[in-house]
């Protein structure tokens, strides 16, 4: 069996599916190899560690039907070490290897029949559960990253929630001390629809920057995106998300506005300032049309610095202070994910910190206040 490719069809069909092949570091050898099969002239690639999924085709130039699997990392490391277009990708196969030439570079990979591979049955449905444009929804995604838990014990905080209604697709992360959302537009949905959408499917179309138009489906296993004739896959997480409306709308006392760049300077300063205290506190506080900001470090280390904001809007009843005590890398981390110039900070009626973007509404996310 042999055939020719070009450089950029090989990258298509391969890459991200040997990059996803025993990404769990499971023990199963198998999943060491991606499945290769070539059916009618269309060539099907998949690569699984059993919790993700990517599966990828695309027509070539060879119409023997055959079926193989390729150790992953190696077919991984040859292909994308290639950068000239101009010479096309051959591949011959033997009885327990593949010869991949490009030009004069020649490597032998080890083959293994498909007996023992545990391929994953995908029915790609005649309607998508919902589809979005691929940037907006990997502009929202990375966006909210930032407030994601990471192996928390309660499964929901791990992973983005979502809830669907009219067209419109709101998601959620939370580590359980902050709390980011934004609003991505559906061309097409089926409504009154919420779940959890896992984090290791989103991260693997950020990694792979797919464009046009992302469809997305799930079985009673794992939850699915179709884009561009690849389909990403991971497992389903069958838990729910704790109700956030409540925190997300909470009254808002005073709101100013400050140039992005100069707080995001100053809680930079300040994070250095604090790196090695054990238990790192900024203190922020509103002073006429200034944003005090107050750290101590150990050993009585103490830095201050003052931003010029602009006062947006002042509901302060008597005796009220606007004054908030955070985790300096959270503020860092609302503030830089804001795709402005300024930022809006909001000084609430509960021990919560609103970070906004002033020139989109739907972009919001929440700080707990440190005690």
């Amino acid at each position: 069996m042999n055939f020719s490719i070009s450089l950029s069809t090989a990258k298509h069909l391969f890459v991200d599916a040997c990059g996803v092949a025993n990404g769990s570091k499971c023990n199963i050898s198998a999943l060491d190899y991606i499945h290769f099969s070539l059916l009618g002239g269309i060539a099907e690639v998949l690569g699984t560690d059993t919790q993700s999924i990517v599966r990828q085709s695309s027509p070539i130039d060879a119409f023997e039907d055959y079926e193989i699997c390729i150790e992953a990392k190696k077919l991984n490391t040859v292909i994308s070490s290639f950068t000239d277009e101009s010479k096309s990708l051959k591949f011959q196969f033997d009885e327990d290897k593949v010869i991949v030439k490009h030009g004069r570079s020649r490597a032998s990979i080890a083959t293994m029949p498909c007996d023992s591979y545990p391929i994953p049955k995908i029915v790609i449905p005649n309607g998508f559960q919902f589809s979005c444009d691929a940037e907006s929804f990997k502009s929202a995604i990375s966006g909210i990253f930032y407030a994601k838990a990471n192996n928390d014990v309660r499964p929901f905080l791990n992973h983005i929630n979502f809830s669907i209604n009219s067209h419109q697709m709101k998601l959620y992360t939370s580590d359980g001390h902050r709390l980011a959302t934004d609003i991505v537009q559906l061309e097409n949905s089926v409504d009154d629809l919420k779940g959890i959408l896992p984090f290791k499917l989103a991260e693997m179309l950020l990694q792979a920057q797919p464009d046009g138009t992302l469809g997305f489906f799930f079985d009673d296993s794992h939850f699915y995106c179709s884009t561009g004739g690849t389909v990403y896959g991971s497992k389903f997480v069958a838990t729910e998300f704790t109700d956030v409306s409540e925190i997300l709308n909470t009254e808002l006392f005073q709101s100013i506005k400050i140039a992005k760049s100069e707080l995001l300077d100053s809680v930079k300063r300040i994070k250095g300032f604090v790196q090695s205290a054990k238990i790192a506190k900024l203190t922020i506080s509103l002073k006429g049309q200034e944003l005090l900001l107050n750290a101590n470090a150990d050993k009585g280390n103490e830095i201050d610095d003052v931003v010029n904001t602009e006062l947006l809007q002042a509901n302060v009843s008597d005796g009220y202070e606007p004054v908030f005590t955070l985790n300096p890398n959270y503020l860092f981390d609302a503030v830089k994910s804001i795709k402005s110039n300024s930022v809006c900070i909001s000084f609430t009626s509960k021990a919560l910190l609103k970070i906004t973007n002033p020139d989109n509404a739907n972009i919001n996310s929440v700080i707990m206040s440190m005690r």
